[in-house]
């Protein structure tokens, strides 16, 4: 147990490696991201309109009627959708900023060259990327349908990326093998997960009721959290990893 409740403090010491200049300079890439999205979103992220009018729909006793009346497109415009989208593209920035901590985390561990780092990470990323891009629509539609499956889902898929990087497996591959090698570790994944998220609601719950939303210093703020835990997250994945592979190694 006590080892349970280290690992995730530990993930906390993101300055913690060979290259501490490259920790500080990802976490100032992703606060900037961060900052960008957060204070000057493009498109339009007010999405009111669309809520009271999908009320409106379900109170209507003549569906078809009241469709016709008030069509969708006057509720969702294509400010809203280019706002989707461009969420769409920030947190794919973000998971990439925290995969390319995670590849230098595991070269320290691992005892690799830094040096080599950008090599993995380049050479193999585009596997992930055109995996993720695959299942996009079917993890989506499977999440909106049962919301919980992501307690299962991440802790099976946690070695994933480090398969990809360093073992280089392909995705659907690397997949497979990730329930497979994370069996016996699911439920602690789960556990460390849920402290670090826990933190990161307190911390985001008291900045929102602290500072005004949508005020600079609130944007500053709440951007730094998110960058921060982005890369407290990867550097949880790969402690994880290296765990799991020096386990079975042995």
């Amino acid at each position: 147990m006590t080892v349970i409740l280290s690992r995730p403090f530990q993930s906390f010491h993101i300055d913690s490696l060979s290259k501490r200049w490259a920790a500080v300079l990802l976490l100032l890439f992703a606060w900037g991201v961060s900052f960008w999205f957060l204070f000057a979103p493009p498109g339009d992220p007010d999405f009111s309109q669309l809520m009271y009018w999908y009320e409106d729909l379900m109170e209507a006793e003549d569906y078809m009627a009241y469709y016709s009346a008030h069509p969708f497109e006057n509720v969702f415009t294509s400010a809203n959708l280019l706002y989707l989208l461009s969420m769409g593209v920030y947190f794919s920035v973000m998971y990439l900023i925290g995969l390319f901590y995670f590849v230098l985390h595991v070269c320290d561990l691992r005892q690799v060259s830094v040096s080599k780092a950008p090599g993995i990470y380049f050479t193999r990323i585009w596997w992930l990327v055109l995996y993720s891009a695959s299942v996009l629509v079917p993890a989506l539609i499977l999440f909106s349908v049962f919301p919980f499956a992501f307690m299962v889902m991440i802790p099976a898929f946690y070695a994933r990326p480090g398969l990809v990087m360093f073992d280089k497996k392909d995705a659907y591959t690397a997949t497979m093998l990730s329930s497979v090698k994370t069996r016996g570790h699911k439920l602690s994944i789960f556990v460390e997960l849920s402290i670090i998220s826990l933190l990161y609601t307190i911390l985001h719950v008291i900045v929102y009721n602290v500072l005004n939303s949508g005020s600079i210093g609130f944007c500053l703020v709440e951007s730094f959290l998110r960058g921060y835990f982005a890369l407290v997250l990867a550097r949880n994945m790969s402690m994880r990893f290296h765990m799991i592979t020096v386990f079975h190694e042995e």
